[in-house]
This record gives C-alpha cells, structure tokens and sequence, in this order.
C-alpha cells in the first residue's frame, strides 16, 4: 500500500512542489541564476513581441488621446478667434463713429443755432425711408417742428412725434413734408415738399420768377418755424405744373438720406 502510493501522480506533485516552495525560501544563487538564464532565454521572443505590442499600444491610446486634446484645443482657439474678430471690428466701427461724429462736430453751424445731436436708432418700417428714429426725446428738450440738419446746415426734415427718450423725424421727402424756400441766385420763392415719398419738389413758383438748374434753394424762413439759410438741395429739370400756371423743378440734395447716423437739432437760434 505504502509502495503504490508513492508512485502515484499526486504524490509526484506534492513532492515537485515542495522542492520548489524550499527553492524560493532557500534561493540559492547556484540554482536560480541559471534557472532565471533559461527563462529569460527562452521567454525572450515573446518579450520583445510584447515589449513591441505594449509600445504601439501605448503611441496609439497617445495619438488618439492628443486627437482629442487637439480638437479641444483648435476648438478653444477657434472661439478665440471669433472672440478677437468680433472685439475688432467693434472697435473699427466705434473708430468710424467716432470719426464721423467728430467730422460733423467740426462743420456744425454752433455759432448760428443752439444744437443738439442725436443718434438715429431706427428706420422706417414701412421701408419707404421717408422717416426716422433718433436717441433724444422730450427729456432733452426736442419738441415738434425743429428743424433737423447735418454737416454745415443742410436741412433732412422735421421732427414730427417726440416721445421721452426718443423722437420720429420726417424726411423731405415724405409727402407730409412742406416748407417755403428760396432761390439763392434768382430770389425765386416756391413751396418745397416731398414727392411720392421718393424725391423733393420745389413747386408753386410764379412764372415770372426766373429758374436755373443748379441753382441751390435753401429755406426761406416764412413760416417761423424752420430757420432761413438752411441748404435743402439743387434744382434739377425745371418744368411746368399740370396747369401750367406755376413752374416747378426736382431738387437734389447733397445728402443721402439713408446713410445718416448723427444729425442735430436746431433746438434755437442766436440772435444776429
């Protein structure tokens, strides 16, 4: 019985085992470095193998990792970007505003009229063009009727509805718009008003009044409302009304109207 389990399989591994387990706690230099020479021979083309496999992976999990970063980067850079674009052109136009204001400042009549400048803030809804929004109100001391000018005295309308902050200003062109006015070189008097919405008209004038073309109208003051002098523009295809009792002619201005910013209004006017 003692004899047959010696020679079995369990014994031979118990046996195996110890040997091993005394080994490693014994370690004996002699032993285990030729044993560790052997392993490390033999195991060495697997190593290398892994030791390859283990270096690819780890630049793979590196380059889609700096993807990644890269993306977040670019995006980062991207918003960047457009931040520093948007705060540039900002400011270019704030240089242009002012550029301009200061512009209109210089050649502003001041020594003639009591001004104020305002802003225009808004358009014509209708898309006609014929009336405008400014940034001054009734709390700034606009009022009705005041003649509105820009550069150095050239009329562009009236403000026809005054709010607190805020004012709506009738171009000449709006057919509600009609004032008196004044040949410069002839003397010659006629109405000014707004035609179609699209042009300026100086009508009513008298046949026996001489008219030019190019000759410049400006207003003439009758009425008490708008001062004289202002420059409303230059005739233009001078004709006769559909009675023929009147002449009357386009009027140019020398200002377009749908590319103001600032204008003033002529709140007074200094004695002479």
């Amino acid at each position: 019985m003692q004899r047959k389990f010696t020679q079995t399989k369990f014994f031979q591994a118990t046996i195996i085992f110890s040997v091993l387990c005394l080994l490693f706690v014994v370690s004996p230099q002699w032993l285990i470095h030729p044993l560790r020479t052997v392993v490390m021979t033999v195991t060495l083309p697997a190593q290398k193998v892994l030791s390859v496999i283990a270096f690819e992976f780890s630049d793979t999990f590196r380059f889609f990792s700096s993807i990644g970063e890269l993306k977040e980067e670019n995006e980062r850079l991207e918003k960047e970007r457009l931040k520093l674009l948007t705060q540039n052109a900002q400011c270019v136009d704030i240089e242009k505003e002012n550029g301009l204001l200061r512009r209109e400042l210089e050649i502003a009549p001041r020594e003639k009229f009591s001004l104020m400048t305002a802003s225009v803030i808004g358009r014509d809804p209708s898309g006609t063009g014929n009336r405008f929004s400014i940034d001054k109100g009734s709390m700034h001391g606009i009022e009705k009727g005041m003649a509105v000018i820009v550069d150095a005295g050239v009329l562009v309308g009236k403000v026809a509805d005054v709010f607190p902050a805020s004012a709506s200003v009738i171009l000449l062109t709006n057919p509600e718009s009609v004032l008196s006015g004044v040949a410069l070189d002839t003397e010659a008097e006629g109405i000014v008003r707004g035609e179609h919405g699209l042009s300026i008209l100086f009508d009513m004038v008298l046949q026996s009044n001489a008219l030019k073309q190019g000759d410049t109208i400006v207003t003439s003051g009758l009425g008490g409302d708008t001062p004289r002098g202002l420059i409303i523009g230059t005739l233009q295809e001078i004709r006769f009304s559909h009675d023929r009792l009147f002449q009357q002619a386009s009027l140019i201005s020398p200002v377009r109207f749908d590319r103001l910013r600032y204008v003033f209004i002529i709140k007074d006017e200094y004695p002479r």
